[in-house]
């Protein structure tokens, strides 16, 4: 191994921007040649040692006299992570002049001298000139302070000075204020893991900040310092407080870090944290890993880093327990004779435990092993986390095969029958090699990332959040609570949720294979035949609500009536609804959205219909398109208040009504507003006299904005193109067009989007702002390049590191009797929707409707189309062009600027 370094540090006043970039591409060398990382941190450390103390003592050489006298009551302290030897290469610096008394003057040359310097040369210098008993009154009130107060490292001066120091705040602050230290720094790291995550498992994860991350190792060495007096892990080791194989644990972790945060540093040339996906790419190739069949190298990569950080935190919330201390009762308590819970174990205080006499019975028991979660999980207790160490190491040497028992599966079904803490007993039976042991499959997914944009945590993490989010809905009072409570054998719907992503990793299709790995859990819980088949349906089909909802038009009654004879029975229906929703909500904060939810309810309340009473209940009637009585008389008496009190509505007039009502489809009736509906009829009635016709709301109970056209298609082909054109020049992301044509040659249209510029309901001059420039396109004024150009707006996405998938376009003759439809799976990119319309109008094909969704990393745009004539598009040659004439269309304009 290499050691010094290239540039003395007592040449450090001819320092430059250009030796100082030497020095790091030095060290970056010896990293990529094998170095750890901690050698790398500590010679940097070292390094900026050189430099500062080199300009330190220059200063004071070159002051005047009083400069030089002065010298004598001060110091030169480093702090934070420098002050550790732990500086990074591009990390800020934190330097201290600490003083005896007030010396203005000797501050003021140093800051002039040494911290200029350090700005001048590219550094973000955190600096500070105090006295000792400035430092002691701070320390006592600023916790980010008086954490790198006691993490002070001497550089130079007069060492007296920095002695007297660090009496004073061991007696001061750390004697006095241990306790209360302590609370406030873990309340600290408590809020940091929600402002950064909430998981060690994030894709893209921050690794000093984040769960897992180097800041656990840190608040370890603060409260060791604190609580013991040892302020390094070595320490705390050698102390007898850490076991050694936690220490090695927590060493491998730290370096494993440190090296990866090294590499960050040197190839963003700036203080870097955030392990993106494009970082993991890069940082496998260096680690030298290969792509296997189903397992990419990247994959292999962040479950190292999983691993690393899964155990580094397990430690760290073993030792703030181990160090937390005990109150005078709880002191008191220890000399209570104690009464055993079933014999085996004891309560102590929120934490459930095992003395030490009886640890050995329970490790040997698998019936045991089991009934301590199902305590925890009944009494709201949390395992005593030596306990779960202690289960973790036994349980890695037991076959599994030891807890396929009747009785064992009794209670894991027990336990995942039961809403309240099931979420939280199955992470910490994960956390202790045990679920594994029940589930064999789940081992093979710990820490098993998901390489793609649209998960946010690993395959395992996301299986136990999705029982979390469906134990949520027991206090829900929407549609999706109800449902969830009326589900009698719960423990089906969890270990489904459980099971649902297990074939990911594998050769194959993951929800066939999850099919397998769900008949062979079954059989080995010893479930019913019934309960088997059930589990393995549910896996198997856990796509096909979400893919129906957001993909297919629910007002087409086929689709309702395929997918109720596909869910075959209301308690699967009812399972399928709850496992889609409680699935989308685990993929990552916000993905259920609002509209996703309805589109969801929708099918599950429409198929539950067709389900309960029976498929001939709801075929469509003679009635359709006809207002009850009572609301076409609410209709009529709408219509006259909004046309003025003078207004007489004949016998001309209603029937016009009723003819026009005659042809909108159902949903639209049942689900428009009367007052809405209303205005619609006026602007079709005026329609000669004002051609074009738009309006802007937000439907807060969906919460999304819809823009409503209505015109005239005369002389106006490409009504889609133009709108959504429009739409995508002003960043907003369509979600659903419903185009309908009525008597006259008047078009409907009705655009539900996204509004990301936009949080909550837009306002009402963005509402207007987009309407005028729909109805501007629309009656062309100006064309929809124009608009593009007008607002072309910054891409702030970057492009995901796997590269370009191949675009799909599926042409699908049977999901509806009406309509021919189209599902385009492609890249994202703005204008995509646009590009497609104006393909769709160069085939002479009409749009009736679209949706557009997502699959992983692409989007799915879904057109129910016919010919010009109203026909669907039947002839196979036909078909394929269409197919071909798409994908050529959409490669083109992807590859565009590429």
């Amino acid at each position: 191994m290499t050691t010094g370094n290239p540039i003395s540090p007592t040449a450090s006043t001819a320092l430059s921007s250009q030796s100082l970039q030497e020095q790091r591409e030095f060290l970056r060398h010896r990293l990529l040649d094998g170095a750890t990382g901690g050698e790398v941190v500590q010679a940097f450390s070292d390094f900026m040692d050189g430099l500062l103390m080199a300009r330190f003592r220059e200063v004071i050489q070159q002051g005047n006299a009083e400069t030089r006298a002065s010298w004598q009551q001060c110091c030169l302290v480093a702090m934070g992570g420098y002050g550790r030897r732990e500086l990074a290469p591009y990390s800020d610096i934190d330097v201290m002049v600490l003083t005896r008394g007030n010396q203005a003057e000797l501050a003021q040359a140093i800051s002039q001298g040494v911290f200029h310097r350090l700005w001048d040369l590219g550094f973000q210098v955190g600096h500070s000139v105090r006295t000792i008993a400035e430092c002691l009154e701070i320390g006592e009130t600023d916790l980010p302070a008086c954490t790198s107060l006691m993490e002070s490292r001497f550089l130079g001066g007069n060492a007296a000075v920095f002695q007297e120091f660090q009496r004073k705040f061991d007696r001061r602050i750390l004697k006095r204020r241990a306790k209360q230290f302590v609370l406030d720094k873990i309340e600290e790291r408590q809020r940091e893991y929600a402002k950064f995550g909430g998981t060690i498992f994030l894709l893209e994860p921050n690794i000093k900040k984040g769960k897992g991350g180097l800041r656990d190792v840190h608040l370890i060495q603060w409260v060791g310092q604190a609580r013991f007096g040892a302020g390094t892990i070595q320490e705390l080791s050698n102390q007898g407080i850490l076991a050694l194989q936690d220490y090695q644990v927590l060493q491998e972790a730290q370096e494993f870090l440190w090296r990866l945060r090294g590499f960050l540093h040197f190839e963003a040339k700036r203080a870097q944290d955030i392990l993106t996906f494009d970082d993991q790419v890069r940082l496998a190739e260096i680690y030298e890993l290969s792509d296997l069949p189903n397992l990419l190298a990247v994959e292999q990569f962040m479950q190292q880093y999983f691993r690393h950080t899964t155990g580094l935190h397990d430690r760290c919330l073993r030792f703030l327990e181990q160090a937390e201390e005990q109150s005078w009762v709880d002191r008191i308590r220890q000399w209570w004779p104690t009464s055993l819970l079933e014999g085996t174990f004891l309560i102590e205080g929120s934490r459930l435990t095992i003395p030490p006499e009886k640890l050995l019975g329970v490790l040997e028991s698998p019936v045991l092993l089991l009934r301590i979660f199902e305590l925890s999980h009944e009494r709201a207790l949390t395992i005593d986390s030596q306990v779960l160490n202690e289960l973790s190491q036994h349980l890695a040497t037991v076959p599994n095969e030891l807890f396929h028992t009747e009785e064992v599966s009794l209670l894991f079904r027990g336990i995942l029958r039961r809403p309240g803490r099931i979420g939280q007993t199955l992470e910490a039976m994960h956390q202790a090699g045990l679920l594994e042991k029940l589930v064999p499959a789940f081992a093979r997914v710990r820490g098993l990332m998901q390489f793609n944009q649209y998960h946010k945590y690993t395959v395992d993490e996301h299986s136990l959040l999705a029982v979390k989010e469906a134990e949520r809905l027991q206090d829900n009072q929407g549609i999706t609570g109800e449902v969830y409570r009326k589900i009698e054998d719960k423990d089906i719907l969890h270990l489904a949720l459980l099971l649902h992503d297990l074939g990911k990793g594998r050769p194959g299709d993951h929800c066939k294979i999850g099919q397998e790995l769900a008949h062979l859990t079954a059989d080995r819980l010893g479930l019913s035949h019934q309960e088997r088949e059930v589990l393995a349906f549910l896996v198997f089909h856990h796509l096909v609500m979400s893919h129906t909802a957001f993909r297919r038009d629910l007002n087409d009654q086929k689709i309702i009536l395929t997918f109720g004879r596909k869910m075959k029975t209301v308690g699967i229906l009812q399972k399928m609804f709850i496992l889609t929703v409680a699935d989308i909500s685990a993929v990552g904060p916000e993905v259920m959205t609002k509209w996703k939810e309805s589109l969801l309810g929708e099918l599950y309340s429409r198929t539950y219909e067709a389900l309960a009473e029976g498929q001939s209940s709801n075929a469509k009637g003679s009635e359709q398109g006809i207002l009850k009585p009572a609301a076409r008389k609410s209709l009529l008496g709408e219509m006259a208040k909004k046309v003025g009190e003078d207004f007489q509505p004949d016998a001309d007039w209603t029937s016009w009504v009723d003819r026009q009502l005659s042809q909108l489809p159902d949903w639209y009736l049942t689900s428009t507003p009367i007052e809405e509906m209303a205005a619609h009829l006026l602007a079709m009635r005026n329609v000669s006299s004002m051609p074009t016709h738009v309006e802007g709301r937000f439907n807060q109970e969906l919460g999304v904005s819809e823009y409503v056209l209505i015109t005239q298609t005369q002389a106006k082909p490409g009504l889609f193109m133009q709108v959504t054109g429009v739409l995508a020049a002003f960043g907003l992301e369509v979600l659903n067009a419903q185009i309908m044509t009525v008597g006259d040659g008047i078009v409907l249209d009705i655009f539900s989007v996204n509004d990301t510029d936009c949080e909550g309901s837009p306002s009402e001059f963005r509402f207007q702002e987009v309407a005028q420039e729909i109805q501007s396109v629309v009656q062309e004024e100006y064309s929809v390049e124009q608009v593009f150009e007008r607002r072309r707006r910054l891409t702030f996405g970057r492009q995901f590191p796997s590269g370009r998938r191949p675009t799909e376009v599926l042409i699908d003759n049977e999901v509806s009797d009406s309509f021919t439809v189209i599902d385009v799976f492609a890249d994202d990119k703005s204008g995509l929707l646009f590009l497609l319309g104006k393909t769709l109008v160069q085939l002479d094909l009409s749009i009736h409707m679209a949706r557009i969704g997502t699959r992983l990393d692409q989007v799915v745009d879904v057109f129910y189309v016919t010919t010009s004539s109203g026909e669907k598009i039947q002839d196979a040659a036909h078909c394929k062009d269409i197919q071909l004439t798409i994908q050529k269309s959409v490669d083109a304009f992807l590859n565009e600027g590429s």
